[in-house]
């Protein structure tokens, strides 16, 4: 007699992001037309929708008037992307009030003219680098044929976990959404679209933190995790982790059905590992691996940006 079970194979996506990089989106100072970036309290970073690739000028104002703008050229990130910037003079005299900002090309066509613009909301840095842990801080283990997935930790300390269906709300939707989209970027990927995409992860991301509910959490016995095997074939879950001291961090998973006759299961399946650093893929095609070990997807970003040595280099025209 055969008998169905779901496995779960856990597809783990670590976001990489080098040190002093940015992964963001909906909850640093942005819109469809600029970013604004944190990188201390004198100094912001504007992106420009459309304009990180050449050079521009651009002026603010405190009032929608244009005839006395006093426009400045852009100057460039570390990665060279063109960028508008506010460092102390500029936040002084024009971000005590309601400030607009415009914005020409080389050939002075206008592409955005008084548009209004705030700093408040952008996100420093340190805030954006949080993501970087996101799937490394408590990782797992699993294999098709085990009736547990493994947490790789400390048997010393005590861990907590709750599953939750990738499809029960659109919040969940969007985070998978967002974390397969992001996977795919790569040093060629405009720089505007990454920032969009990292601060709505971090916005959707930590909303989900903030409504899990206290009641959900199992803990973990030596280490092991019950596989839902009520899982219908490719079901997604979200699985949250989090242990004693505070940390906690989410793992995707999806659900497979094998057929087990006589409870004697016979995995033949070969699974593909595929890793991606910096910006070029890597694939180990002979690789066979039960449905996990040590992670079947891995998945790296790419190293974006580094704001800790900017150099801005204002000219007034």
């Amino acid at each position: 007699m055969k008998i169905k079970k779901s496995k779960i194979l856990v597809t783990v996506i670590l976001l990489v992001i080098m040190l002093l990089s940015i992964l963001q989106i909906k909850s640093l100072a942005t819109d469809l037309d600029t970013i604004v970036v944190k990188e201390n309290d004198n100094q912001y970073l504007i992106y420009v929708n459309s304009m990180t690739d050449e050079n521009f000028s651009f002026a603010f104002s405190n009032s929608k008037d244009e005839a006395n703008l006093d426009y400045r050229d852009s100057a460039a990130d570390n990665e060279g992307n063109y960028i508008a910037y506010v460092n102390e003079e500029l936040k002084n005299q024009y971000f005590d009030s309601q400030t607009y900002m415009w914005v020409k090309t080389a050939e002075g066509e206008v592409v955005i003219d008084g548009k209004e613009v705030t700093l408040d909301g952008a996100k420093t840095i340190a805030e954006l680098n949080q993501i970087d842990k996101l799937t490394k801080t408590i990782t797992v283990q699993s294999a098709a044929e085990d009736e547990k997935i493994t947490i790789n930790g400390e048997q010393s300390k005590k861990y907590y976990y709750q599953f939750a269906v990738v499809t029960s709300s659109e919040e969940y939707q969007r985070l998978l959404v967002l974390v397969n989209e992001i996977s795919q970027y790569n040093q060629d990927t405009n720089v505007f679209v990454k920032l969009q995409a990292y601060n709505e992860l971090n916005t959707v991301y930590n909303s989900l933190v903030t409504n899990l509910n206290d009641e959900n959490w199992v803990e973990a016995q030596n280490l092991e995790i019950t596989k839902p095997y009520d899982a219908k074939q490719d079901s997604q879950y979200v699985l949250w982790l989090r242990d004693d001291s505070g940390n906690m961090d989410v793992q995707f998973l999806t659900a497979y059905v094998k057929e087990v006759q006589e409870e004697v299961t016979t995995v033949s399946e070969k699974a593909k590992i595929e890793y991606v650093a910096s910006a070029l893929p890597y694939t180990y095609d002979e690789a066979t691996i039960l449905f996990i070990a040590l992670g079947v997807v891995m998945i790296a970003i790419v190293t974006i940006l580094v704001f800790k040595a900017v150099k801005l280099n204002p000219r007034k025209r």
